[in-house]
């Protein structure tokens, strides 16, 4: 009984340990899964901003070549005929703002002068040198560009294009504008990422003097920045502050929060333009209750698993240490004992039902048994 004791205590304990250490490694690769899993998210997410703003961006500035090859615009804009060039393409203007959410179009002279805004034709005039780097760069080589900007109407995605008359002759630049609205609209729709745009609360200002009042009000300031535009800013607002947007190098360390009781991946993307300054930021949410919840499954899985294997590895042990070694042992001890005293010891009933070295044993007993009968029975008289 000792022995049994002794050696179901160890070997359980053994198996004990083995199971516990493999569930944790198993534990800590489902962990170590789910993080990769969720870093290539991370940058799926960043991905599939920057892709759409590029695809934006390369479409205002489709848009702003075709106008700009077109002849009549070309005479018209050469002319300096403000009311013509409007009558030409207001109609035009407005089908791609229902349609496109192409909220901008701008003529500038060769001297970064707005000439015509067909967004907003009554004003124009001003100089644009401080406030739209994108426009002078086009200005001073006659390259057409692509980028970010925030003109007088606002943030948006611009394609800038130089403008020539019919004679190749430079006469200045055009410019499409598209606001960042439909772009985060169709990330959330195609994606089901939630986005909130922050724009540089002073550049705003700077270069948008004639934006509403309500649009710098307290409750779209966070630290230095506006919130200009969200898909979802009562969810957005509990995933990202100031303290996230105000610190260096946000941009490399995406993060995890939980906001409405869903984990969500948080990804904070700068915004610059074409010169490299930064206008603003855009955060990008993901809900990663899926892949946490999938963890979370195989956890439990890996419990009862670790759970099943160990009764069932503990009933194995216990039905070997017991049938093939202690019962066996139980029965051999006392004939041995009997043997070694020289008294009459009894047959084994079954002695081939023994295993193994434990047979061997059986089979020595048995012949020790046989010697000791065949020796009493030659010293009878």
């Amino acid at each position: 009984m000792k022995f049994q004791r002794n050696a179901l205590a160890t070997l359980l304990g053994f198996l004990v340990v083995v199971i516990l250490l493999t569930t944790f490694l198993t534990n800590r690769l489902f962990v170590s899964t789910t993080e990769q899993t969720e870093n290539s998210q991370y940058a799926l997410m960043k991905s599939i901003v920057d892709f759409n703003l590029q695809g934006a961006a390369g479409r205002s500035l489709a848009r702003a070549e075709l106008v700009a090859n077109m002849p009549r615009v070309q005479e018209l804009f050469a002319a300096g005929n403000r009311e013509a060039l409007v009558n030409e393409l207001k109609p035009m203007f407005d089908i791609q703002k229902d349609k496109h959410n192409t909220d901008q179009a701008q003529f500038h002279s060769p001297q970064s002068i707005s000439f015509l805004r067909l967004n907003d034709p009554a004003k124009f005039g001003d100089d644009l040198k401080s406030s739209r780097p994108i426009v002078v760069a086009v200005q001073k080589d006659q390259v057409a560009r692509k980028g970010l900007s925030i003109s007088r109407a606002g943030p948006g995605i611009f394609g800038v294009t130089p403008v020539t008359d019919r004679a190749g002759k430079y006469i200045g630049t055009f410019e499409f504008g598209q606001n960042f609205g439909g772009v985060l609209d169709q990330v959330k729709t195609a994606y089901g990422l939630e986005t909130v745009l922050f724009i540089d609360e002073e550049r705003l200002k700077k270069s948008s003097p004639g934006l509403g009042g309500d649009i710098f009000s307290e409750k779209n300031r966070v630290g230095r920045y506006i919130k200009f535009q969200s898909t979802n800013w009562e969810l957005m607002s509990k995933l990202v502050s100031d303290t996230e947007l105000s610190q260096p190098g946000i941009e490399n360390q995406p993060y995890a929060r939980e906001a409405q009781d869903t984990p969500y991946g948080v990804v904070i993307i700068p915004l610059r333009n074409p010169a490299g300054e930064q206008l603003g930021m855009i955060a990008v949410a993901k809900d990663f209750s899926p892949s946490r919840s999938a963890m979370g499954q195989s956890m439990i899985w890996l419990a009862m698993y670790s759970l099943f294997a160990l009764v069932i590895l503990a009933g194995v042990i216990l039905m070997v240490i017991r049938g093939a070694i202690v019962r066996p042992l139980a029965e051999l001890n006392p004939r041995f004992a009997a043997l070694a005293d020289g008294q009459p010891a009894e047959p084994l009933s079954n002695p081939e039902a023994y295993y193994s070295e434990i047979g061997v044993l059986a089979q020595t007993y048995e012949r020790l048994r046989l010697q000791q009968e065949a020796a009493q029975s030659a010293g009878k008289p």
